[in-house]
């Protein structure tokens, strides 16, 4: 016994042959009025008695030589005629030595020449062995002690074929109806321990070999075997839980056996098997050597563009079926028809199953089987491997399911969350990654750049919000001052408190100083003396001067309990700026989603006082679709139209507005191409190379440029300003901005104006016209994006 095993050998068992429990058995069906059973054994049973040494216990099998017959005409009673064709047998009870087997039987599981039934000297034959020891036992318990034991025990074991080489699993069911077991000699005394009344327990047959041991029974008559072919539910069952490891398919040991399997469910040894991934993370087909090992089609397929076009063909070809489709045999007119075949052709394949794995009516995948026989492969051979086909479907999902966590887990770690345009770049790196950390620990993520992007800047911003801030600000410390005021000069009248007369020097001086311009250092002055001195004084008065209570409770409900201060102009305004970014966040993002079908780009909106947005795109962010400059000039059009709805849609919430506040419109032409980079440690991209840092410092310094030798600011409430510095540049606006004056969202009219010298850049011109307010102009309320001629783009159609 080594770790709890029992090592099985015959010798621990006295068993014998003995007829007498199975003619015991018939006696009593016939005796209990079965008329059919006396017709059809009764001879039987009177003949088997009158042989006293069949109805002996027999200890040599040479006795049954001469009654065979008598044998088999008594044995029909458990294996009926109509089973001829299957495996069954007769042996020694708890041994391996046959007395009687079915032609069947013979050929397969028997040692050739022998009597013996061939169990494999491996973990599946212990497992037999281990089954017999378990099941001997429990006669024993059952007769002696009342346990519950099965009349029959299960075991299911593997045998190589000897025509096909392949491995075939039988499953023996061995039937102890007809055995019965005593004591040798006196019945041993059998411990109380042994079955545990309270979990009716047993104990391991390790310690029941040790206080019960099997010599002190022995076993008489026949253990009846029956036989059945578990090939198909096992190596599904084998299927299944290799399937259930995740690397399963980019194991290679995993895969081989998994192979053997397909090859013992179809009965044809040397057919090879290949699984071809579709996986789509993030809406883009992915492909690693990691998950593309095993697929016999990727194999011709170096280039991702080259393996995008096979993939959709693929889901072409099975978009309308569900089903495996059988190619019996590979020839000039079938490569001719379906693309893909030539492909497996080339493996070697002369004969082809391709079953289609889907998700959710989406193919992931493919499971490939060939052979190098023309022909061999038959319709048939498809009903053996559906149960299979739809394991494989859910290891693909499984697979696709921890590869889009592993990529997610790497994107939100090394990166942020992305916009869907250059998701497929996060993802691309991020596989890179996960892929490269199978073979080194040391790997460092990718750069990621996108080259030749065109650049579009716009910005929403709310005129002088800072000026308008402050004067709100402002507004609060003066109405808290004069009601602090009207406390103390009231205490004052009932109380000649010096200190009074000092606090209401310092209110006065305050709100002097709060009512020009103020300053930050007398802000913090006034809100110290605000909420120490005056809080104090008033606490102190509301405890000793009942002629002020009223008024010192309705000065602290004024106050925002977690300021500690007026919190009433600012409120006003800090609301009026949050409904302005709101309103003009949630109406961009709208007209950005129809944007994003025309041509996909990156797209960065963010809020300040206002609404900023970058727009980036370029072949290098879409290679999938090619690029055109139409696609430029339709975007440009769009970001025109989009920020003169805006003004639109801010001019009409003026009037809904607790703070009354208007915005002004900027948009940057920048007629080159630049480079973009994702800064990792600021999660956020970036402008690439020296040159292009000019676009960053020119969009950071415009919002509050002036017209050159005036003191005017460029933007405006009601206009819409564009800065560039190339004349190309504004005539390609001016076509925009008049096709926007015909569909009267835009006034008549283009100011032109030189720009002062700003830091570092010089030569800036500008464009600025006006926003139409005019409520009889009928307002616009979607953006259509054309994408084919630019004669479309700016025609009447383009806008509605």
């Amino acid at each position: 016994m080594q770790d709890g095993t029992i090592h099985f050998t015959e010798a621990l068992f006295n068993s014998h042959i003995s007829f007498k429990p199975l003619v015991a058995a018939l006696k009593k069906n016939i005796s209990e009025g079965n008329p059919g059973m006396k017709k059809l054994y009764g001879q039987v049973v009177r003949e088997f008695e009158s042989h006293p040494e069949l109805m002996n216990t027999i200890t040599d099998l040479a006795v049954l030589q001469p009654h065979t017959e008598l044998i088999q005409e008594l044995l029909s009673a458990v294996f009926p005629p109509t089973t001829s064709n299957y495996m069954y047998g007769v042996s020694v009870p708890f041994k391996f030595q046959t007395v009687y087997t079915s032609p069947l039987f013979k050929a397969l599981l028997l040692k050739p020449g022998t009597d013996e039934i061939n169990v494999p000297e491996n973990q599946a034959g212990s497992n037999v062995s281990q089954e017999r020891l378990h099941f001997a036992y429990g006669l024993v318990l059952k007769k002696y002690l009342g346990y519950n034991s099965p009349d029959t025990t299960r075991t299911v074991y593997p045998f190589q074929d000897a025509e096909t080489g392949l491995f075939r699993y039988m499953e023996l069911r061995m039937d102890a109806r007809f055995i019965d077991v005593k004591p040798v000699g006196e019945m041993p005394l059998l411990p109380e321990s042994i079955l545990c009344p309270r979990t009716n327990r047993i104990m391991t047959i390790a310690e029941l070999i040790e206080q019960v041991p099997l010599d002190k029974f022995t076993f008489e008559g026949v253990a009846v075997i029956r036989v059945n072919d578990m090939t198909q539910q096992e190596v599904i069952s084998k299927i299944k839980n290799h399937l259930l490891d995740s690397n399963a398919f980019s194991d290679t040991i995993v895969y081989s056996e998994l192979e053997k399997h397909i090859q013992s469910l179809i009965g044809l040894k040397d057919l090879v098997i290949g699984i071809t991934p579709f996986f789509k993370i993030n809406n883009h087909y992915v492909y690693s050597d990691l998950h593309n090992s095993n697929s016999l089609l990727f194999r011709h397929f170096h280039s991702t563009a080259a393996k995008d076009e096979i993939s959709d063909y693929c889901k072409l070809l099975f978009r309308e079926n569900d089903q495996p489709v059988l190619f019996e045999t590979l020839n000039e007119r079938s490569l001719g028809e379906v693309q893909c075949l030539q492909y497996y052709y080339l493996e070697g394949g002369r004969s082809l199953i391709l079953c289609p794995l889907k998700q959710h009516d989406e193919l992931i995948g493919m499971l490939e089987i060939i052979s190098k026989i023309p022909g061999q492969l038959k319709p048939s051979h498809i009903g053996k491997i559906e149960d299979a086909i739809h394991l494989f479907t859910i290891g693909l999902e499984k697979s696709l399911d921890l590869l889009n966590s592993q990529v997610d887990r790497v994107i939100k770690k090394k990166f942020t969350a992305v916009q869907p345009a250059v998701e497929w770049k996060f993802t691309e790196v991020a596989l890179n990654y996960i892929v490269n950390r199978h073979t080194s620990e040391d790997v460092k993520i990718e750069r990621i750049a996108f080259n030749d992007v065109y650049p579009l800047y716009g910005a929403i911003d709310i005129r002088n919000s800072s000026t308008e801030r402050a004067h709100a600000i402002q507004l609060d410390i003066i109405e808290q001052l004069e009601l602090a005021q009207k406390v103390i000069k009231k205490a004052q009248a009932n109380v000649p408190f010096t200190l009074l007369q000092e606090i209401e020097f310092k209110i006065d001086k305050y709100i002097a100083s709060a009512s020009d311009v103020l300053q930050s250092d007398e802000e913090l002055s006034i809100n110290d003396f605000m909420q120490n001195q005056i809080v104090s004084v008033f606490n102190h008065l509301r405890n000793t001067e009942p002629s002020v209570i009223n008024e010192i409770d309705e000065y602290f409900a004024s106050l925002d309990p977690q300021l500690g201060m007026l919190y009433h102009h600012r409120k006003e305004y800090e609301q009026s700026i949050s409904r302005i970014n709101e309103t003009l966040a949630r109406f961009i993002d709208k007209e950005q989603a129809a944007a994003q079908k025309v041509y996909p780009h990156y797209f960065e909106r963010y809020v300040t006082d206002g609404v900023e947005f970058n727009i980036f795109m370029g072949q290098s962010i879409s290679p999938r679709k090619k690029f055109d400059e139409i696609y430029l000039r339709n975007m440009k059009m769009w970001q025109l139209t989009v920020l003169a709805k805006a003004a639109r849609v801010t001019h009409t919430l003026e009037k809904e507005l607790t703070h009354p506040l208007r915005t002004t419109q900027l948009i940057l032409s920048h007629g080159q191409t630049l480079s973009i980079l994702f800064r990792t440690e600021e999660r956020k991209f970036d402008v690439d190379g020296a040159y292009n840092i000019r676009y960053e410092i020119v969009k950071k310094r415009i919002d509050k440029v002036r017209i050159k030798e005036t003191n005017e600011r460029l933007t405006q409430p009601g206009k819409i300003a564009i800065v560039y510095s190339q004349s190309r540049d504004a005539a390609e606006y001016t076509e925009y901005i008049e096709f926007l004056q015909n569909k009267n969202l835009l006034k008549p009219g283009i100011e032109n104006y030189d720009l002062e010298e700003l830091q570092g850049v010089i030569g800036l011109k500008a464009l600025r016209v006006d926003v139409n307010f005019d409520p009889d102009s009928k307002p616009e309320t979607k953006v259509e994006l054309s994408n084919t001629t630019s004669q479309e783009l700016i025609g009447p159609s383009h806008i509605h």
